[in-house]
């Protein structure tokens, strides 16, 4: 009976521990965009080992969603402006995540949310990803600061992750003209 238990005990660990995308460590994984798409060199190949590492990706329209413009949605303070027709893309900050669902009316289309986050406190507060789950093409969540930070400290604030988001990040700090 001890031995039914423990291999009960074991399946079972095993089984809740696989719930969310998360790297051999366990850790939740955020993605270096720019190192993603648009690494010098063998692009093919990054792209093959990124989607290697990370299941569900799929570079090219993570490219499009990105770099090309997109029917989208925006909200910010409790404001939303949306331009087009079935908006693929919503932009918004952490301040905001709170009311996305209650706020965003066209959710079927959406495939990538854009967040900013603004301040070292955004930062460093929880990210409730279960904000999108009524979003449900939803398959990639994309943060952007200028803040000196890394994927690590972005992947610590994370809540109520769910296995169908891809997670990105970019420091942008504006000066691409320098």
């Amino acid at each position: 009976k001890l031995l039914l238990i423990l291999m009960l005990v074991s399946f079972c660990t095993g089984t809740f521990a696989q719930g969310g995308r998360t790297s051999t460590s366990g850790a939740i994984v955020v993605t270096d965009v720019n190192s993603l798409l648009f690494s010098n060199g063998s692009n093919s190949a990054r792209a093959t080992a990124a989607t290697a590492t990370v299941p569900g990706m799929d570079v090219p329209r993570i490219k499009e969603l990105v770099t090309k413009v997109q029917s989208s949605s925006y909200l910010y303070g409790g404001v939303v402006k949306t331009f087009g027709d079935r908006p693929t893309n919503l932009f918004t900050d952490v301040s905001s995540l709170r009311s996305v669902n209650s706020s965003i009316e066209s959710k079927d289309n959406i495939e990538l949310v854009t967040i900013r986050i603004n301040n070292a406190s955004e930062l460093n507060s929880p990210i409730d990803l279960a904000a999108f789950s009524n979003f449900p093409n939803l398959r990639y969540i994309y943060f952007i600061t200028s803040l000196n930070t890394t994927s690590d400290a972005i992947a610590r604030n994370i809540t109520n992750y769910a296995d169908r988001f891809n997670l990105l990040y970019k420091i942008d700090r504006g000066d691409r003209n320098k």
